[in-house]
């Protein structure tokens, strides 16, 4: 069953910067949604307006939460790297984390990252017997060895234009593949041929673990800063047939 990746890159100023979500969280139960956490690209160190949110994000148990790691597609020091897990895993248990989502992966197999998911599957993470893993090269990786190391791999995170040129997109491992789609506007715009929902649809025909896909244009705006206006919609797609 196809859930829902959000990558949660606004600070909670305020609950109602993350409310959409909360809404979501609350209206499907039944739909599996695989939450992003991103202080400040990076674990950081999470103020009380974090903790807060987070708290209240845990109360769902459809949520699963990940702590965003950056690896500079292969170049960022790994012990800055394994540090970022470390703290992640050393946030206090009320607003805890279930894994880790390893943004910029390299897409060529780097052994380093087998080190990196060790680390999460061997870290001890509140409620959970094992740490989850997403990984983020952002393309194609073929019948990568990454899919032994992740849960999810996010193989394709493009515009919408991108996306109908590269479609139908591989599918080696589609159970754990996730895919990102923003800038849903000019050349990249919907037709009645294909809608939002026909997108989802054949997203979830072709069997994905997750996806996201925000109207937000990122040449204007940081698509993963707020929600786009098309989210309860998307949303709403996802669910489908889903029985709450």
């Amino acid at each position: 069953t196809t859930g829902i990746i959000v990558p949660l890159y606004q600070f909670p100023s305020t609950s109602a910067n993350w409310a959409p979500l909360e809404t979501a969280l609350s209206t499907f139960p039944s739909l599996q949604f695989y939450v992003i956490i991103n202080p400040n690209s990076g674990p950081g160190d999470p103020d009380p307006a974090y903790q807060s949110n987070i708290q209240t994000l845990r109360t769902h148990s459809n949520a699963l939460l990940v702590g965003y790691v950056a690896t500079g597609f292969g170049t960022r020091p790994s012990a800055d790297v394994l540090q970022d897990i470390e703290t992640y895993a050393g946030w206090n248990t009320s607003y805890s984390m279930d894994g880790i989502f390893f943004d910029q992966t390299q897409t060529g197999f780097d052994a380093e990252y087998t080190s990196y998911s060790d680390a999460v599957r061997t870290t001890a993470w509140p409620g959970r017997t094992t740490g989850y893993v997403i990984m983020n090269p952002g393309e194609d990786i073929g019948n990568s060895d990454y899919y032994s190391l992740a849960d999810q791999i996010v193989t394709f995170e493009q515009t919408l234009a991108e996306f109908r040129e590269e479609s139908p997109l591989p599918v080696p491992h589609p159970a754990q593949q996730s895919v990102i789609i923003h800038t849903l506007t000019g050349s990249a715009a919907l037709t009645p041929d294909q809608t939002l929902a026909s997108v989802v649809q054949s997203l979830k025909s072709s069997g994905f673990a997750s996806t996201y896909i925000t109207n937000l244009n990122i040449s204007q705006t940081d698509v993963y800063a707020n929600f786009g206006s098309d989210w309860t919609e998307f949303v709403a797609d996802v669910a489908g047939n889903i029985c709450n």
